[in-house]
């Protein structure tokens, strides 16, 4: 009888932590997503094009504004592998990497990659008429003109 007490007192034990570990999920979720959508507003806005008289501000941001960024890449990089199986100055490194590209990026002037045709469209290369060939199409036209 007392066995079965234990088991019933540790189950329902086990059954309270469960509850407690899905609010601290819940908390943790809803924190992290904040905490993301204030680094994006603060990407966005230091990305977006300023007035010619405030151009340099775009090349430079603070120390502390660059750290919060590679915290968040280096979780996002620890996020995606599911944190497991990586060092986390590894991730550190990599997330570096990628924040200082960016911020490179950012700071270049902007280079519009050629476009590409889309899957399944037909491209024709076009093909410049020279004067002969312009004036062969217009006695082509007035011949068979009624």
């Amino acid at each position: 009888m007392t066995e079965k007490l234990t088991m019933k007192k540790l189950s329902d034990e086990l059954e309270q932590l469960r509850t407690q570990m899905q609010g601290l999920e819940v908390r943790l979720q809803h924190h992290l997503e904040s905490k993301l959508e204030s680094a994006l507003a603060a990407a966005k806005s230091m990305t977006q094009p300023q007035p010619a008289s405030n151009a340099g501000l775009l090349t430079s941001i603070d120390a502390e504004q660059r750290q919060r960024l590679i915290t968040m890449e280096a979780y996002l990089i620890a996020e995606r592998r599911g944190f497991e199986g990586s060092d986390p100055a590894q991730d550190w490194a990599e997330a570096e990497k990628l924040v200082d590209y960016r911020l490179m990026q950012s700071s270049e002037p902007m280079h519009l990659a050629p476009r590409t045709p889309k899957a399944g469209k037909k491209t024709t290369p076009t093909v410049k008429k020279t004067d002969s060939r312009k004036k062969a199409d217009v006695k082509t036209a007035a011949a068979t003109k009624p």
